[in-house]
């Protein structure tokens, strides 16, 4: 695997402090999906910045997108957590990185960024997001931003064209994004796994001998199952950089 660069010292540290040394307390269920939900806001911020530089002209409409594995990280986490990717990859237009299509510091840094932020989240986290990835979350991301390049138009001034982002959102990437994580659950069912609970009808575990003599491997396996699960569930909120005020505040921040 290629190192990872860290793109600003200062959000690494910044995003060190709160993930590594902040105490968090968070069961598995909130945090797969506070993951998610995550996930899916920055996809919503790329697809932002991707649609203003299209409707600026900066990138062409037959400019080709493709996902590779991430090329950027603020930081590395240890003693059996791993720091987990928000987005599925990094984005290039034409093979390059598509901040570099941007000639303002601050908002090319801005850019750069999104795809450097990680969680510090036990393995199977991890684990679970590249089953999903594997699944074709990543190859989703890839064709929700040629998508949206090939749906807007570029005009004088530029500026962002919202409901194209959100078409591009709910009729690209939240159905791919689905069949990846339902493929990635049932990739996993096919394998080893913890069997189901099975209760009779006063509650009491009829297998509890037998999922008691599970493997590690096995309850690994069901746990990324649940964790696949909770990504799933996530996906009946819409995030909030769909709203009117936060695309109306992203055109207001952005400079080219």
């Amino acid at each position: 695997m290629a190192q990872r660069t860290v793109p600003d010292i200062g959000a690494a540290r910044e995003a060190r402090f709160n993930q590594l040394t902040v105490e968090r307390f968070r069961a598995d269920a909130h945090a797969a999906i506070q993951h998610s939900t995550f996930r899916n806001d920055r996809v919503v911020r790329v697809l932002c910045f991707i649609g203003i530089l299209r409707g600026l002209g900066r990138i062409r409409d037959t400019a080709k997108v493709s996902c590779i594995a991430a090329q950027r990280q603020h930081f590395s986490s240890t003693s059996g957590y791993q720091a987990a990717h928000y987005l599925p990859g990094q984005i290039l237009i034409d093979c390059n990185y598509p901040w570099n299509l941007i000639q303002d510091v601050r908002t090319r840094l801005e850019f750069e960024v999104l795809f450097a932020d990680v969680e510090h989240l036990p393995a199977d986290f991890n684990k679970a997001d590249s089953a999903a990835e594997a699944c074709g979350l990543k190859d989703a991301f890839a064709r929700s931003a040629q998508a949206l390049i090939q749906r807007v138009i570029p005009r004088p001034g530029g500026g962002l064209d919202r409901q194209a982002v959100r078409d591009v959102y709910q009729q690209t990437w939240h159905p791919a994004a689905v069949r990846a994580f339902r493929s990635a659950m049932e990739q996993k069912h096919s394998r080893p796994h913890i069997p189901e609970l099975q209760k009779d009808e006063w509650g009491n575990i009829l297998n509890l001998e037998e999922r008691g003599n599970a493997t590690d491997a096995e309850w690994h396996s069901e746990e990324q199952i649940n964790i696949l699960r909770h990504y799933l569930n996530s996906m009946q909120t819409q995030p909030p950089g769909l709203s009117d005020s936060k695309m109306s505040q992203f055109g207001r921040e952005f400079r080219p």
